[in-house]
């Protein structure tokens, strides 16, 4: 599965927003430096990307933090923990295999994933 990879949040927005690079997922951290996940992601969603955005966080349910990650737009969220990881490599799957894991559904467009790290 081709793949690229943004270091800051601020660089993701570059490459889909004003590079046009089309992407099947987008593999979304909270804490990026530069622009945050949260806000990189309110910037997409509102720059009119409207594919898939998996967010990963570290922040604990109930935290501001992580309450204003959920809500800016991801597809879904999940822990930065063990558990976290494993479904965050069953929805790549999926997508590299066209196959559906369970809610939410996600589409796969066919494009390579935009991963940031």
């Amino acid at each position: 599965v081709p793949f690229d990879v943004a270091l800051t949040g601020a660089e993701a927005v570059r490459l889909i927003l004003y590079e046009n690079r089309a992407y099947s997922v987008i593999l979304m951290d909270n804490q990026m430096p530069v622009l945050t996940g949260e806000m990189a992601t309110r910037q997409l969603r509102a720059g009119g990307f409207t594919g898939t955005i998996i967010g990963m966080t570290g922040d604990p349910l109930g935290c501001h933090e992580r309450s204003a990650f959920e809500a800016s737009g991801l597809s879904v969220c999940v822990e930065k923990d063990t558990q976290g990881t494993r479904r965050v490599a069953e929805l790549v799957a999926s997508f590299a295999l066209g196959e559906d894991y369970g809610e939410p559904r996600l589409s796969n467009s066919g494009g390579p994933l935009m991963l940031e790290l």
